[in-house]
């Protein structure tokens, strides 16, 4: 594919999620309705909110979230989710009290970015995901000692006859056991 193609395809994907999600703006303008949802519009630095981005950024996936962020970078709308503070089972970085962190961490320092409070959140049930299987530790424990991954041959060594290898040859030792002395014969053979 060459360039012109692929930004044919990004703007007919763009106009499609536009057209998939439904946002009114109500009289009041921190009031929005997001696919008949209500939202509040809590803080909007720099002027970063924008109906169309938000439009074809936006997922139902997302409405499960208490708080949404939205920040601008190289004119892309990234949204990114958090959940109200207290909120059980979920971990520090993803509550509302963290934002702060989040937008010195992750956005670029003065970009424009936006917070929408979810007024109705609700959980957002995936067919194809279930519960991730548990998973199992072996304890390298005295039961495993017996089973090896290859199945051993087991025979009985028998003893050998001992076989002279110097046949002739013998050596002998003179004197007393201080002073050692070797003589060396030659080996004959028969």
């Amino acid at each position: 594919m060459n360039r012109e193609r692929m930004k044919e395809l990004a703007e007919d994907q763009f106009i499609e999620r536009q057209k998939a999600t439904h946002i009114v703006l109500t009289d009041n303008s921190e009031m929005i309705q997001i696919n008949q949802r209500p939202y509040k519009l809590i803080l909007n630095y720099r002027s970063a909110f924008d109906t169309t981005k938000l439009a074809a950024r936006f997922s139902s996936f997302l409405e499960k979230y208490d708080y949404l962020v939205g920040d601008i970078a190289a004119d892309q709308l990234r949204l990114h989710g958090l959940y109200a503070d207290g909120t059980n089972g979920v971990s520090r970085s993803q509550q509302i009290s963290a934002l702060e962190d989040y937008l010195f961490e992750e956005i670029n320092f003065g970009a424009p970015y936006f917070v929408l409070q979810n007024m109705d959140p609700h959980p957002v049930v995936d067919d194809e995901e279930d519960e991730p299987p548990t998973k199992t530790r072996r304890h390298n424990g005295s039961r495993h000692h017996n089973s090896a991954a290859v199945s051993e041959k087991r025979t009985k060594v028998t003893d050998k006859p001992f076989k002279e290898k110097h046949g002739n040859q013998k050596v002998a030792t003179k004197g007393s056991k201080s002073r050692r002395h070797f003589s060396i014969r030659e080996r004959t053979t028969e």
